[in-house]
């Protein structure tokens, strides 16, 4: 009976991971961008050296551009594919509570794992972004996990062997972190940190392992040290002024973010926001009450703590750096990065629930929102608004036509979609991106003046501007004429609002 048992909870494993899988996929195939994914685009059909040094001039570290760059050398400039290798990150990850979790805290925790991680309503949405989000949360969630590994095998006296090839796979995921995003190296370093003291505490009788330890850290500080030139200029570029501000929303996206599905333009404190920040408090509410309960019958509550810990030390450490700076780099979005940790906390405390139906009404809660998440995301990506500038200007663009734009957030989709075609980015705001936007390059230049794209041309010119014409209204109309009046497209896909002009110049 125990074996029928047994047997049961792996199928049921097993259907969740297929069902939620194909759950994450649904709304996945489609080709439409945004600013932050257009610069994905662009910088792939890079080689891996002119990665490293445009990445080094914007904010985040190369390694996701180089992984993507090799699924450019396979499928080409391909939206599609770059959005399928997203989502196959967070498919592996739920893959994990089946291999690792479910191996190493029971079945129960690498079911609810697994559920978590496809069905809460953030991963939908951006285990899909064409950006390093879900891969940065994959390689988390593999340091963690090989972390606590190594910290099991000292505690243990497991064999020299089994202890060295967790060494060694934690070595090779925390410097992978390390290279991915600066949250990712928050944790890198908060791990390798209490692995050191903890090794310390311990060293006497593992002499061999914390020599190999030792080894292992010096390499990760040598294999990073090549980064830390542009890590500095990143700092000073940041502290220097940067996008993300810290306001009341900033206080209902954080402790909600694995709640909502969508949290970076236009914040309103609308239904959906109070669904998902009700939902995010109750669930905090009844963890507490199970880390309370736990503690009472004495039950082990490490792990689920540590990833908590881990979780909101990585908060408090960002925050902290945030005052220094002067400048917040404390954005929801970047939570994705360590929501392994956060799912896994989750699932570790409501496995110890010994009621079958509470267990049962949350996971219908985080279902039916994950359902809701899910379909408006279909509904909004499958839209058939999304597509109609790009098609408009495939119809009507000519080879040798430039394109102009004062808006890089249309701009860029613009230019991840038309790179044969010579393109201007006009910089009246005088931003300190020139560098970094040769990701767009060699098609697109970085501009300061409309007489450095007329003074030598004659032909058409595609403008593409914002909903109030701002572009078309300043632009010299000296010279030129206007082929095409203003035409306005509207897209579901992040809101976005194409003006598209074509003039000509004599």
């Amino acid at each position: 009976m125990e074996n029928l048992k047994k047997m049961n909870k792996k199928y049921i494993h097993i259907g969740i991971i297929v069902l939620g899988i194909i759950f994450i996929f649904l709304s996945a195939f489609h080709e439409n961008i945004w600013f932050d994914e257009s610069y994905s685009v662009a910088i792939a059909k890079h080689d891996f050296g002119d990665i490293w040094t445009i990445t080094g001039n914007d904010v985040h570290p190369p390694l996701y551009y180089w992984m993507l760059h090799i699924v450019w050398m396979i499928f080409g400039n391909n939206v599609i594919a770059f959005r399928l290798f997203s989502v196959l990150a967070i498919a592996i990850l739920g893959i994990l509570g089946y291999t690792h979790i479910r191996k190493d805290f029971g079945e129960k925790v690498g079911i609810l794992f697994s559920f978590l991680i496809y069905f809460l309503p953030v991963m939908c949405t951006y285990s899909q972004e064409v950006r390093m989000y879900s891969w940065s949360c994959l390689i988390v969630s593999l340091l963690a996990i090989y972390g606590y590994r190594l910290y099991k095998n000292i505690k243990e006296k497991a064999e020299l062997k089994i202890q060295n090839k967790n060494l060694i796979l934690f070595g090779i995921f925390s410097i992978a972190a390390c290279y991915i995003h600066y949250y990712a190296l928050a944790v890198a370093g908060i791990v390798n940190f209490f692995l050191l003291i903890y090794f310390i505490k311990n060293r006497k009788d593992n002499t061999k392992i914390f020599r190999n330890f030792i080894i292992l850290a010096i390499i990760q500080v040598i294999l990073y040290i090549p980064w830390l030139l542009y890590l500095k200029g990143q700092v000073a570029h940041v502290g220097g002024g940067f996008w993300i501000s810290f306001g009341v929303s900033t206080f209902v996206e954080i402790p909600s973010f694995q709640f909502r599905r969508q949290l970076d333009t236009n914040f309103v404190f609308d239904a959906n926001t109070i669904i998902a920040l009700v939902a995010a408090i109750a669930m905090y509410v009844y963890i507490g009450y199970r880390m309370y309960k736990a503690k009472k019958e004495k039950e082990e509550m490490k792990p689920g703590v540590f990833a908590w810990v881990l979780y909101l030390l990585v908060i408090i450490a960002v925050i902290i750096i945030s005052l220094l700076m002067k400048q917040s780099i404390l954005f929801a979005r970047y939570l994705l990065v360590i929501t392994g940790l956060y799912a896994f906390g989750l699932a570790f405390f409501m496995a110890k629930e010994r009621r079958k139906w509470i267990t049962i009404m949350i996971c219908a809660v985080i279902f039916i929102l994950g359902c809701i998440s899910n379909i408006t995301n279909i509904m909004i990506n499958y839209d058939n608004s999304n597509m109609k500038q790009i098609e408009y200007l495939k119809e009507n663009i000519e080879p040798e036509d430039i394109i102009v734009y004062s808006n890089i957030g249309n701009g860029g989709v613009i230019a991840a979609f038309f790179p044969d075609n010579k393109q201007y980015f006009y910089n009246g705001a005088y931003w300190d991106v020139e560098e970094a936007y040769k990701a767009y390059g060699p098609g697109m230049e970085t501009i300061y003046n409309y007489e450095d794209i007329l003074k030598d041309y004659h032909g058409r010119i595609w403008l593409i501007d914002s909903e109030n014409c701002g572009l078309y209204n300043e632009f010299p109309k000296e010279g030129t004429k206007t082929i095409v009046e203003p035409m306005e497209f509207k897209t579901k896909y992040q809101n976005y609002i194409y003006t598209i002009v074509l003039l000509e110049k004599e």
